[in-house]
């Protein structure tokens, strides 16, 4: 699960617990005042008294914030995502799939052209899964094949590859 989503249904937790024991206190204090039960407690030493129902309404308030703020974020992410010239399909290829990890750290280390026994020896992977992947983003156009000294393949990252790898390092900065 990604950060952001965890972070939505938690906010969203908080947020809809609170807002109604914020809305059954208010109901509860505005049907009967006189039998409205006291919620008070008071700070150790400092002699300050706060009201259960001012924390609860800057809890819901301050969550409901949260919320907002999380949505904000994807669809930032989103709306930059569809800027570029990348589809849906690429954005779950390098971000949401298992392996989009691995698959970036390829990215990144093809800036210089090798072959897969140096990606497995530079990412320290199987060379079988360095031939998955690598099949991955030759199939959507990041990495280029290209002939090598004694007919070995080598890889390079391709026009569209560097693209995306700048968009990636825009989406991750804080």
């Amino acid at each position: 699960m990604r950060p952001s989503t965890f972070l939505l249904i938690i906010f969203l937790v908080i947020a809809s617990s609170s807002t109604v024991i914020w809305l059954y206190l208010g109901l509860t204090a505005s049907a009967t005042p006189a039998a409205a039960p006291s919620f008070r407690a008071e700070a150790q030493g400092e002699g300050l008294a706060f009201r259960t129902e001012k924390v609860i309404t800057w809890l819901s308030v301050s969550s409901w914030l949260g919320v907002a703020a999380t949505l904000a974020y994807k669809g930032l992410v989103r709306h930059m995502w569809s800027r570029s010239m990348f589809d849906y399909s690429v954005f779950r290829l390098m971000v949401k799939m298992r392996g989009a990890t691995t698959r970036v750290k390829m990215l990144k280390s093809l800036e210089v052209p090798m072959n897969r026994y140096q990606l497995s020896k530079a990412l320290d992977i199987d060379w079988k899964t360095i031939d998955r992947n690598v099949e991955l983003l030759k199939a959507y156009g990041l990495v280029h094949e290209q002939p090598g000294e004694g007919g070995e393949k080598l890889y390079v990252l391709s026009p569209q590859g560097k693209q995306l790898l700048e968009l990636l390092e825009k989406l991750l900065e804080p």
